[in-house]
């Protein structure tokens, strides 16, 4: 008699023996064996003892084939992780040329009574499902899987974990959370990714502190996490707002990843959430001392935090470098903000600088009469008047007009101009704001009365919506000086004729130009200034920076005047086109109005007057356009 072996080696077909469906199911081919040996050698013994039809037993061999070959790992590395038809010959010559499709599984699952089988087909037609996107039958085989109960706990965990997936997949948040929940269950050695996942699912449902539940888990169970899992955790507990935990978790990744400049930042971050800004202000610090890089709002703060934490001097001298250097927009805004930490830390000077080049670069209304008053107290009159009418260079909004009236009244009337005085003043109380005051003055002046018509509206240089513009009258500088002097007796009114006009200083931060140089003199060029800066604010946009205030001609010693645009961003220099940084530029300032005289002219006589008043100049100089007004530019007199 032959041996089932013997039997089996003589009736393989040639694919069987050379080993291809080995290949193909590993660990299969032991079952093949038993069955082909059974089937063949036994023969009709065998089908009288288990009288079982062709159709079931092919059911049970897909089954018991499909179960190993998702049980192991080397099986699903080679067939992929869902296969849509099962192809296999496990009887032999019986079975040759058959096969069971998916669907025919399907049909048929309910009869298999094996728990162990039942369990491994509804597991493989639960993934065939998510493969093809029916997330429904897959929830129905895992169950049905899991209720048949045969299985080993590892394998009903890891389906526990993959139809918690799939319920997430489903948004049913709900059914993953108690799904997962069970997984953590089975006593086995939890895995991080069970408590992220859950942690997640709560998330989803808006259960916050279930959440922290979840996550806190992970410790309690003596579980660690990869640099991958830290990060989501650290996402689930910032979003549940456990920001203690926070702190912890972004330690681990400063000791990971200490060059990463994510973790200082968002560590600054959590403890800011939990109002522990000296500790935020340290963390920052160091990033800083360290070079770790910061972006511009972080950088912004820094610079808050240090200015609320009593140090608005160290907060002032960061943002002015931040500005130079380019981190920080050298705007109106970050202007206005180095003014008032100046004046926080009780730095006049410098604060009045900022505030001049606030008002400047935004021709923000409020910022100049801001100023105005800040050199109203310092008593610089003509530097007031200045102020004052630049920010009158348009009609301005009505809730500004009786304010802009008054400063204007008072920088008058202490240069001896009483008339114009007394009609800014009368200005000023036509409408809200300051006419209290205004009355007040045209009281101490003991002024005239305001005839009917100068009731009817306000007419000067500082209008509004119902008013109307006009300029103020030219003055001799006798009648300036002899204002400025205040002298009233006749030895000193003999003397006022001979002193000389107020110089108006101011300090220009320091500003990086991008600049080409130009042949021609000022008087050529300063006709042309609106369309030079076009071209070349053009190039400084192709070289990669923008402008960062209006069109300047830069006078330095022994070299050829500088057509030039303060910049931001980070041009690149080429050709004709150059880069100047430019330092601090302390100066004697004047308003010029072009076609009312030769500029050369009146340069040269605004140099009598700043070296009559005691200055000494530097030889540099430049010529700024004024922001929205084409005829008027800003000349300014280097001083020691």
């Amino acid at each position: 008699m032959r041996t089932p072996g013997a039997c089996l080696r003589k009736r393989l077909s040639p694919r069987w023996r050379t080993g291809s469906i080995r290949s193909v199911f590993p660990g299969v081919v032991p079952l093949m064996w038993c069955l082909h040996s059974v089937s063949m050698c036994v023969g009709r013994t065998t089908l009288r003892i288990f009288p079982m039809s062709i159709s079931t037993l092919r059911l049970c061999a897909a089954t018991l084939c499909a179960a190993l070959i998702w049980a192991g790992p080397l099986g699903a590395q080679n067939q992929g992780q869902y296969r849509s038809r099962i192809q296999l010959d496990p009887l032999g010559e019986m079975g040759k040329g058959s096969e069971m499709s998916v669907s025919e599984l399907e049909a048929q699952i309910d009869q298999i009574k094996d728990p162990y089988a039942r369990s491994s087909a509804g597991r493989f037609l639960a993934r065939h499902s998510v493969q093809e996107g029916d997330y429904e039958g897959a929830i129905r085989y895992y169950r049905e899987a899991l209720g048949s109960k045969g299985l080993s706990d590892v394998a009903n965990r890891q389906m526990l974990r993959e139809l918690a997936q799939v319920y997430l997949l489903n948004e049913d948040f709900r059914q993953a959370a108690i799904t997962l929940e069970r997984a953590l269950d089975i006593k086995l050695q939890p895995e991080p990714a069970d408590f992220l996942l859950l942690a997640q699912a709560r998330y989803r449902l808006g259960d916050y502190v279930a959440v922290v539940v979840a996550l806190d888990g992970i410790s309690a169970a003596g579980l660690q996490l990869d640099r991958r899992q830290l990060g989501q955790a650290l996402a689930l507990y910032y979003r549940a707002g456990a920001y203690q935990q926070c702190e912890h978790i972004l330690r681990q990744l400063l000791q990971l990843e200490p060059e990463n400049p994510q973790h200082w930042h968002q560590l600054a971050t959590v403890y800011l959430q939990q109002n522990k800004r000296r500790d935020a202000l340290d963390q920052l610090s160091l990033a800083l001392e360290k070079q770790v890089p910061f972006t511009g709002p972080e950088l912004q703060l820094l610079i808050d935090l240090r200015a609320d934490g009593g140090n608005p001097y160290s907060a002032a001298v960061l943002l002015q470098e931040a500005m130079v250097q380019g981190s920080l927009d050298n705007n109106a805004a970050n202007q206005r903000k180095l003014f008032e930490l100046w004046l926080r830390a009780r730095e006049r000077d410098k604060a009045i600088a900022a505030l001049q080049e606030a008002a400047r670069s935004s021709g923000d209304t409020e910022l100049y009469l801001y100023l105005a008053q800040l050199q109203m107290e310092d008593q610089q009159w003509q530097a007031m008047l200045a102020t004052v009418l630049a920010s009158c260079s348009q009609s301005l909004d009505d809730r500004y007009v009786s304010r802009a009236n008054l400063l204007l009244g008072v920088s008058l009337f202490k240069q001896g101009r009483e008339e114009e005085a007394r009609r800014a003043f009368i200005n000023a109380t036509l409408v809200g704001g300051a006419n209290e005051q205004a009355a007040q003055w045209l009281q101490f002046m003991d002024a005239a009365p305001a005839t009917e018509q100068e009731l009817r509206q306000v007419r000067g240089p500082c209008y509004g919506s119902a008013g109307k513009k006009s300029t103020l009258q030219p003055v001799p500088r006798q009648v300036a000086a002899r204002a400025e002097t205040g002298a009233d007796n006749p030895v000193q009114e003999t003397m006022r004729d001979s002193l000389p006009a107020e110089v108006a200083l101011k300090t220009v931060p320091a500003r990086r130009f991008y600049y080409v140089s130009q042949d021609e003199s000022i008087t050529q060029l300063l006709p042309r200034i609106r369309a030079l800066a076009v071209r070349l604010n053009v190039n400084l946009v192709k070289s990669g920076g923008s402008a960062d205030g209006p069109v300047t001609l830069l006078a330095l010693p022994g070299e050829d005047l500088r057509l030039a645009l303060p910049t931001r961003g980070a041009p690149q220099a080429s050709g004709r086109y150059r880069l100047y940084n430019a330092a601090k530029f302390k100066c004697a300032w004047l308003h010029l109005v072009q076609g009312e005289g030769d500029a050369q002219a009146m340069m040269a006589g605004f140099r009598k007057d700043v070296e009559a008043a005691g200055y000494r100049l530097t030889g540099e100089y430049r010529l700024q356009q004024i922001p929205g007004d084409d005829t008027t530019v800003e000349l300014q007199l280097g001083v020691e």
